[in-house]
C-alpha cells in the first residue's frame, strides 16, 4: 500500500489504533503495521510526519502550578489540613462546617490535592478532562511543602495513590527529625522511634474533603471502604511545641467534633462529654504526675467522660518475676524499698480514688497478671524478703476461697471500690462501635497482639499495651501515662504520653501530650 492508497477509513482506524492506551505500544504498532503492510519505520514515520499523529502533552492545569508554590500564612498558628481528589465534588456540608471552625479558630485551611483515575466517575461525565478540582476548594490548594515550626511539616508535595494500603510507609525518614502530615483519605497514624523521648517524632495522615470516587476494582472498593471524611489540625504553640489531632466527620452530615468543641450546620458549640477515655497505660509506681494532675484536673472537668477505661493499673514492679530473675535490680528494690507488695497496692488504690464518682472499667491486662503469677510459682519460704509474706498468704486464700476468680487485682479493687467494673479477658464492652476492653497484649488463638491484627478484626478496637500511639483502619492504640523513660526502656523509644476518647459522634480521637516551656500540655484550646 502507497500513502497515497490510504482512504479516510484507513486513516481513522490507524488514528484510532495509534490512541488506544489500552494497548501496549509494541501491540498497537502491530496493528498499524498490518493495516498499512510496511515496516515499523515507515509506519511511525507516516503518523508522525504525514499524519501527524502525536501524543498529547500533558499541560499542568494553572490551579497546581499556583499550588506549588502557595505558603502558608506564618501569622496563622491553627492548620485545618485536608486532601481532595481531583474530578470530585466536594462533601459541602463538611468543608462549610471547616470553614466555619476556620474562623473560630482564625485557622488556615490546607488542602492537599491528589490524582486518581477512574473511568466509571460520575463526575467526569460531562467533562472534556478530569484535571480539574472542586472550585469551592482552589483557594486552598497546596502542593508545597510547609514547615509550620521547627517540629512538624505538611508533606504536600508528596503523592499518594488514595488506594495506598499503608500511605505512611516508606516516608520515615523522610522529614529527619520532624514529625509530619501527609495528604491521603485514609486515617493512619504511627510513631517512629527516637533517642531523645522528649521529641517525639509522629506521623499521621489527613482524611478527605472530598467525595468517595473509585473504582470497582478490589483496590477502589478497599479505599472506598476506608475513605474517611474529615482533616488534621495542628495548632502551633511556639517554634519547638506543636499539638495534633485527627479529626473525621459524620459521612452524612459533615459534623464533627474536635476535643470540647462540635460543629454542625457551619455552628461552632461546646461539648459537654464524651462518650469514654481510655487512658494511657498506669502503672500507677511509675505514673508520671503530671500526666495524672492534667488528667483529673483538666480534661476531666472539660470533657465529663460517661465512661472510663484503664490499662496496667499495677505495675506489679515489687514482685514481677522480670525483677525477681535478677539479683541486682533485686538489691535496688530493697534499698528503696520498693520490693513491697503491699506498698505498691497501697499506691494503687490511692490513685485510683479520684474515680470512684465515674463509671470505671479497669481493663485485663499483662502486668495485673504479674501478681496472679508470683502467687502461682513462688515459694514463699524462699522468698528473698519476706515482707511480702502475709500479702502471699492473703491473696493465696482468696483465690483458694473462690473470691479472686477473675485475678487478685479486680478482687482487691472491688473491696474498695465496689462499683468499679474489673473485666475479665472475655468481656466485650463496646462504646458506640469500638470495643474497649481488650488490652492489646492478647492476640487472636493464643498469638501476641499487635495493631496491624487488630485492624483485621471484625470490629473497631480501642487498645494499650504498647505505650505508643497507632492507627490502622478500625483499631487505635493509646499511649502511655508514665514517664518515658524507664529502667528497662532502652535506646531508641515510640512510647508517647497519650490518652483516647471516643465522642458522641463514634469517632476516635488521640489527647497526646507534650513537655512545653509552660509544662505538660496538650492543646492550645481553651
Amino acid at each position: 500500500m502507497k500513502f497515497t492508497d490510504l482512504t479516510e477509513s484507513d486513516i481513522l482506524r490507524a488514528k484510532e489504533i495509534y490512541f488506544d492506551k489500552s494497548k501496549s505500544w509494541d501491540e498497537r504498532m502491530t496493528l498499524l503495521m498490518n493495516l498499512f503492510g510496511k515496516s515499523e519505520r515507515t509506519v511511525r514515520k507516516w503518523c508522525s510526519q504525514k499524519l501527524g499523529f502525536k501524543e498529547r502533552v500533558e499541560i499542568e492545569p494553572e490551579i497546581l502550578t499556583i499550588a506549588k508554590k502557595r505558603e502558608h500564612d506564618q501569622s496563622k498558628k491553627i492548620f485545618l489540613i485536608t486532601s481532595a481528589q481531583n474530578a470530585t465534588k466536594v462533601h459541602k456540608q463538611l468543608l462549610t462546617n471547616m470553614e466555619s471552625y476556620a474562623e473560630f479558630l482564625d485557622a488556615e485551611i490546607l488542602v492537599i490535592p491528589f490524582r486518581y483515575k477512574n473511568p466509571t466517575s460520575v463526575f467526569t461525565r460531562d467533562q472534556e478532562t478530569d484535571d480539574w478540582w472542586d472550585s469551592s476548594i482552589t483557594d486552598y490548594l497546596t502542593l508545597n511543602r510547609h514547615d509550620l515550626n521547627n517540629r512538624i511539616s505538611v508533606l504536600s508535595d508528596v503523592k499518594i495513590q488514595p488506594t495506598a494500603t499503608a500511605p505512611l510507609q516508606g516516608l520515615e525518614g523522610m522529614t529527619g527529625d520532624h514529625s509530619c502530615v501527609v495528604g491521603h483519605p485514609r486515617l493512619e497514624l504511627k510513631t517512629v522511634p527516637v533517642m531523645d523521648t522528649s521529641k517525639p517524632k509522629i506521623m499521621f495522615t489527613t482524611g478527605a474533603v472530598t467525595k468517595q470516587n473509585y473504582t470497582d476494582s478490589k483496590a477502589g472498593k478497599k479505599g472506598e471502604f476506608h475513605h474517611t471524611f474529615g482533616f488534621a489540625i495542628v495548632e502551633i504553640k511556639d517554634d519547638e511545641t506543636f499539638f495534633f489531632r485527627q479529626v473525621s466527620a459524620n459521612d452524612r452530615t459533615g459534623e464533627f467534633i474536635d476535643l470540647f468543641y462540635g460543629v454542625k450546620d457551619g455552628v461552632v458549640s461546646e461539648e459537654k462529654n464524651v462518650e469514654a477515655i481510655a487512658l494511657g497505660d498506669i502503672h500507677v509506681r511509675h505514673c508520671d504526675p503530671k500526666v495524672t494532675e492534667i488528667t483529673f484536673n483538666n480534661i476531666f472537668p472539660k470533657l465529663q467522660p460517661k465512661k472510663v477505661f484503664i490499662h496496667d493499673i499495677i505495675d506489679s514492679e515489687s514482685i514481677s518475676h522480670h525483677n525477681l530473675k535478677d539479683p541486682f535490680v533485686q538489691h535496688e528494690l530493697e534499698l528503696e524499698g520498693r520490693n513491697d507488695l503491699a506498698r505498691e497496692i497501697d499506691e494503687m488504690i490511692e490513685w485510683l480514688k479520684p474515680l470512684e464518682s465515674y463509671d470505671t472499667y479497669i481493663v485485663r491486662s499483662n502486668h495485673d497478671e504479674h501478681i496472679d503469677r508470683f502467687l502461682n510459682e513462688t515459694d514463699w519460704r524462699k522468698m528473698g524478703t519476706f515482707k511480702n509474706a502475709i500479702p502471699y498468704m492473703e491473696y493465696s486464700l482468696a483465690k483458694l476461697n473462690g473470691k479472686a476468680k477473675n485475678g487478685v487485682i479486680p478482687y482487691i479493687i472491688n473491696q474498695h471500690y465496689p462499683k468499679m467494673k474489673c473485666l475479665g479477658y472475655d468481656d466485650n464492652i463496646s462504646v458506640k462501635g469500638y470495643l474497649m476492653s481488650n488490652h492489646g497484649h492478647l492476640g487472636a488463638s493464643g498469638s501476641r497482639g499487635s495493631i496491624n491484627q487488630f485492624s483485621r478484626l471484625a470490629t473497631k478496637t480501642v487498645t494499650g499495651h504498647s505505650h505508643t500511639i497507632g492507627r490502622v483502619g478500625g483499631a487505635v492504640s493509646v499511649g502511655t501515662s508514665t514517664y518515658l523513660k524507664l529502667r528497662y526502656v532502652k535506646g531508641a523509644s515510640t512510647w508517647v504520653q497519650a490518652h483516647g476518647i471516643v465522642n458522641r459522634l463514634g469517632k476516635f480521637q488521640h489527647i497526646v501530650f507534650f513537655q512545653t516551656k509552660d509544662g505538660l500540655e496538650y492543646t492550645t484550646l481553651k
